[in-house]
């Protein structure tokens, strides 16, 4: 007599769940952790091209940095897929840039940036953030 059934049995099925929970295991922490990345990359393009911004306005009022501000520079608060709030501080010869996250990330949540082009930040793994 001829077996004629096909498909996988219960076993088999239950050893490719747990192969698969494995990999899910292994994965998942490395996702997240590039994930990060990524969005820590938005806050220094965004405080970036706002140092840029704040050297235009610069410019632009008598060697002022002097009451410069979001709307001013024509830019947003936030950078470009709201993952961080970025704020502004400025005196007639000096500005502070800032990019704090919006999401939970301990290593490196704050970003900042000053007319010298020091960038500093703060957070848990903050020698490896900038």
């Amino acid at each position: 007599m001829e077996n004629t059934e096909y498909g996988f049995s219960l076993f088999e099925l239950l050893i490719v769940l747990v192969i698969v929970g494995i990999l899910a295991a292994i994965t998942y922490p490395i996702y997240t952790h590039v994930l990060k990345k990524t969005h820590r990359t938005e806050a220094k393009i965004a405080l970036i091209k706002l140092a840029q911004q704040m050297e235009i306005y610069y410019l632009a009022n008598n060697n002022s940095y002097e009451d410069a501000n979001f709307s001013k520079l024509h830019l947003s608060d936030v950078t470009e897929k709201n993952f961080y709030q970025l704020t502004l501080k400025s005196t007639i010869s000096s500005y502070q840039l800032s990019a704090k996250a919006k999401f939970s990330d301990s290593e490196c949540y704050l970003f900042m940036l000053n007319q010298l082009g020091e960038k500093t930040n703060a957070g848990s793994g903050s020698k490896e953030c900038w």
